[in-house]
């Protein structure tokens, strides 16, 4: 009976033309910032590895002056090891060979025989233990006393800056994204009561006839619903181009801290489900204000 063209309410069509348009800006936005969240949720994940994971000693092979250091480099590698062995925290040491460490410098320089022929230092990779406690300030302390010229790369200290900073962008999205919502609401509550007040003879008459609040506000909260989606659809599809045009400016970087950025497979339907979502709360926001107003009415 329900969907009988006859029993249909009269709803009008630029009552929810408003609320299409709105819905429509509200997806763009919503959907812009919330990939943008998930990627830097992404990265802030990599980012907390790379700092409680990893470590990187290097040994240089020549001093300031550009003088040899002969023996005294094997010297600190020794030193360095037996150190890191006795340090609680350390999983695994592994010192790079001249094949390895002639892969790690191609990326920047290219392909070449010269790269062997470079004064490069000789590199300790240290995994950490994650499930136990490591004292960088004390390691590295104790080291530089053993052996000065040793340098100790870890990147904690700009990464934990790099990491607070997408936090805070974080938070501001989310702040937006509560914005979008609460402005949704409101029009949606706007627009149904316009939509209400336009037909409150016609909806007393609908209850003189035996029509139920349910009925009526089922109604009303389709016709919002099917309204809202056609407006979210139209907002994510009119962000998918911007989405890939920054996903392809950054491709081409394809730098190791901003590769695990992508998004993962539930993220995508997160990111797909969003004019469904916002289709559904427009049909709930607006059941909810209708049996409210029509509990007045009548």
């Amino acid at each position: 009976m329900i969907w009988n063209s006859k029993s249909r309410l009269p709803v009008r069509e630029q009552a929810s033309l408003f609320l299409s348009w709105m819905t429509m800006l509200m997806v763009f936005i919503a959907t812009l910032f919330l990939v943008g969240s998930l990627a830097l949720t992404n990265l802030i994940s990599s980012w907390n590895k790379t700092i409680s994971g990893s470590m990187t000693i290097q040994i240089p092979t020549y001093t300031v002056q550009g003088e040899n250091r002969g023996d005294d480099i094997q010297k600190d590698i020794d030193t360095t090891l037996s150190l890191l062995k006795q340090t609680p925290g350390v999983e695994n040491v592994r010192l790079l060979d001249e094949q390895q460490m002639t892969e790690l410098m191609e990326p920047w320089l290219g392909v070449s025989e010269k790269i062997s022929e470079l004064p490069l230092p000789a590199l300790l990779d240290v995994s950490l233990d994650t499930h136990q406690p490591f004292n960088f300030v004390d390691f590295k302390n104790q080291l530089y006393e053993v052996a000065p010229l040793v340098q100790v790369d870890s990147h904690r200290v700009w990464l934990s800056h790099l990491i607070e900073t997408a936090k805070a962008i974080q938070n501001m999205i989310a702040f937006i994204l509560f914005l979008l919502i609460l402005t949704t609401s409101f029009t949606v509550i706007y627009t149904t009561s316009a939509s209400l007040a336009l037909q409150e003879p016609v909806i007393k008459l609908l209850h003189m006839m035996g029509a139920r609040d349910t009925i009526i506000a089922f109604q009303y909260a389709t016709f919002n619903f099917l309204k809202s989606l056609a407006g979210g659809l139209s907002g994510f599809l009119l962000a998918l181009p911007i989405i890939w045009i920054a996903s392809t400016l950054f491709n081409p970087i394809q730098d190791p801290l901003f590769s695990e950025a992508q998004l993962s497979a539930k993220q995508i339907y997160l990111v797909l489900s969003i004019p469904v979502l916002a289709a559904l709360f427009s049909f709930f926001a607006a059941f909810l204000t209708i049996i409210k107003k029509l509990g007045r009415l009548v």
